[in-house]
């Protein structure tokens, strides 16, 4: 039996479909709203690639801002949906445009950037998207308002308990740790981290990966004149 909530939320919307189609000027939102988008992407797909050889096909792949089909609203009718990021468990096809909910199955983990233009519908868990991400099977929902705008926490998500969706709260380190795959969520001041579970270390963000680069390279000449030293010093004591 729907709430009384979820009736008054219907009839406000019944003329103006709820959720909205996402249009191209609802999920753009500002740079800092693209960036942390990058940053999530990045994070998420490098992720994938800890203790994995070159040659094994990535075990999960993270997509942004890509047709997701399939997202029903209360009253049963389908909507265009372009979540900021989806997750599937399953190798992605390059030169596909859309993923479908019905042949695909849901992504495992659904993350909305929070923006003046989406918070209300993104955070909305009786009408909005959350219902219908809940609805289709998707396991883990996270949003994120880089300024705590929107949510004062910063990020706010949600796991699949019984077809609904249940909090899920950060740990004691302010990490959000998905049981879907083996990756945390923490917000550092603006910015967005993702975190390997698999060796505990922070996801290179968008213009910090040359710069990790040439630091461990410069890690790795340090290291090896330091082997040099050592080997000429055994050597000059025989």
């Amino acid at each position: 039996m729907e709430s009384k909530q979820q009736s008054d939320d219907w009839a406000l919307h019944a003329l103006d479909p709820w959720p909205p189609n996402d249009t191209e000027e609802s999920i753009l939102g500002t740079d800092l709203h693209q960036t942390t988008i990058t940053n999530l992407r990045i994070g998420l797909n490098e992720s994938a690639r800890v203790g994995q050889d070159e040659d094994q096909p990535a075990p999960w792949h993270a997509s942004s801002q890509m047709l997701l089909l399939g997202c029903r609203r209360p009253t049963g009718s389908y909507y265009r949906t372009y979540p900021d990021i989806y997750v599937y468990r399953k190798p992605f096809e390059p030169n596909r445009t859309a993923r479908t909910v019905e042949s695909d199955g849901p992504p495992v983990l659904i993350i909305e950037v929070l923006s003046e233009s989406t918070y209300e519908v993104d955070l909305d868990l009786t009408a909005g998207k959350p219902y219908s991400y809940a609805l289709a099977g998707v396991m883990e929902y996270v949003t994120i308002s880089p300024t705590r705008q929107y949510v004062p926490e910063g990020i706010r998500a949600w796991r699949l308990v019984d077809g609904v969706y249940a909090p899920w709260n950060a740990d004691r380190g302010g990490h959000w740790l998905s049981e879907q795959i083996p990756v945390a969520f923490a917000l550092e001041r603006t910015w967005a981290g993702v975190y390997s579970r698999i060796d505990g270390q922070r996801m290179p963000r968008e213009g910090q990966i040359m710069a990790e680069l040439a630091q461990r390279d410069a890690e790795l000449v340090r290291r090896d004149a330091e082997l040099a030293r050592l080997r000429k010093l055994l050597e000059d004591r025989r």
